[in-house]
């Protein structure tokens, strides 16, 4: 757990005691002689504490706590820094997917929010854990009005609050799916932390993996290679965590991506054996998901087919794992298509439609492989569709969902089959637009 704030002065709050309660009483619209009517004490001893001439007693300070309803808020310099160190016990439940326990977490910390206008660092630190409370729910448009509600006081927030501030809006993207702008947010939150000694409060690793998949996301390996490279390498403990496991599936994708198989298959296997160590289905599927993909990028139809039937055993029954679901699925139809055994795939194709469908485009999937069968086996009276659902649709679904080389695929096909019956004009179009897919990558051709 973090509790390093960056370029922090050390100080939780520039307010005193009497400063707060002398807030709070005007929040409530509470004038002194109504303190002093709380505290069985006089106005003028009141006004001389907020005047800085005496200090509120110890016991006076309870009874007011029990008379706002704020016996968990904390005043003293010694409970803004107990304060703060839940606030980072919250922000580590909240990044382990604990969901029912930061909820409940959240619920002992909401009184902070009666703090609002005298402790700006603790409520500002609140609001941007909750933002990433909401992102980890899935209800991004709460995060966002967080967010952008925080916005406002950028300029006045601490080192610390700007880089969770960039560091949870690039998050919230991500989980729309637009990762351009994540990784805009994420490399300003890196900035933040290069222009203050390059300390970061989550060290480097969460940032650097989170910038790396944005641009596996966004097919630019190269990209994501080198902020991988820059994770520094774990201890044995530490490579048998989910946290690390996911590190190096990146990493292998990141290999047969440029066509580095042998070495991808390494980093996989060694994946499995160690997500088989710690039980992990949703490693182990993973694992056996990316075994099967570079199979199949290699042609190795059969055993192509095996891994994906390994990896859907350990995505069934679980809604979570529905996307992994589906494109094990999809994988293994289209290796089935490889193996040319025509009459299997149209019994898979009509059991291929999941009860769970969290991809959207799932359904344009399903319809593209028939299409791609249909060029497979040259069947002259679906062609000319099959070319033009696979150029209008199914290939920019497929960029869409990061699946490049299912676009290379289609495209590989159609090129095939203009150079039968096509135009030089077409032939080229053809030609240019994988080439930029190819480009995009950093790929030199």
């Amino acid at each position: 757990m973090q509790q390093k704030s960056v370029g922090s002065t050390g100080n939780v709050s520039t307010l005193s005691i009497e400063q707060k309660i002398r807030l709070l009483r005007k929040s409530k619209e509470i004038n002194q002689d109504g303190i002093a009517a709380m505290l069985l004490t006089t106005q003028r001893r009141i006004s001389r504490i907020e005047r800085g001439e005496v200090e509120y007693t110890e016991n006076e300070l309870k009874s007011l706590k029990e008379h706002f309803d704020i016996e968990g808020m904390p005043l003293t310099v010694f409970e803004c820094e107990a304060f703060k160190g839940r606030l980072y016990v919250w922000l580590d439940e909240i990044r382990s997917k604990d969901i029912h326990k930061a909820k409940e977490t959240q619920k002992e910390l909401y009184k902070i929010t009666n703090l609002e206008a005298c402790d700006f660092e603790l409520f500002t630190l609140y609001r941007l854990f909750e933002a990433l409370l909401s992102v980890a729910e899935g209800d991004t448009d709460t995060a966002k009005k967080i967010l952008q509600s925080l916005e406002v006081v950028l300029d006045a927030m601490t080192e610390e609050h700007r880089y969770y501030y960039n560091f949870h809006m690039g998050a919230l993207n991500a989980t729309l799916f637009d990762f351009e702008t994540a990784l805009r947010f994420y490399h300003q939150a890196l900035d933040v932390a290069q222009g203050y000694n390059g300390v970061l409060p989550d060290g480097r690793e969460k940032i650097y993996y989170n910038i790396a998949v944005c641009y596996n996301r966004m097919e630019l390996t190269s990209h994501s290679i080198l902020f991988l490279s820059e994770i520094p390498k774990t201890s044995f403990e530490d490579k048998m965590t989910t946290r690390s496991l996911g590190i190096d599936i990146m990493r292998a994708t990141n290999c047969y991506k440029i066509g580095l198989y042998t070495e991808a298959e390494k980093i996989l296997n060694d994946c499995l054996v160690r997500a088989t160590s710690i039980d992990s289905k949703l490693y182990i599927g993973l694992s056996l998901y990316h075994l099967g993909v570079v199979r199949r990028y290699l042609e190795d139809w059969e055993r192509a087919v095996e891994y994906f039937n390994q990896a859907k055993s350990n995505f069934i029954g679980n809604t979570q794992y529905a996307e992994y679901l589906n494109l094990a699925n999809y994988m293994k139809i289209r290796c089935i298509i490889g193996l040319r055994k025509f009459n299997e795939i149209e019994k898979e194709l009509k059991k291929s439609i999941p009860e769970l469908k969290t991809i959207d485009e799932y359904p344009i999937f399903l319809e593209a492989l028939k299409h791609i069968m249909h060029l497979h086996r040259n069947n002259s009276n679906y062609n000319i569709n099959a070319v033009r659902y696979l150029e209008n649709t199914a290939i920019p679904s497929f960029l869409k969902n990061s699946i490049r080389f299912e676009a290379l695929d289609c495209y590989t096909l159609i090129l095939r089959h203009e150079e039968k019956s096509g135009t030089q004009k077409k032939i080229i179009s053809i030609s240019k637009a994988m080439y930029e897919i190819l480009r995009k990558d950093g790929i030199n051709l």
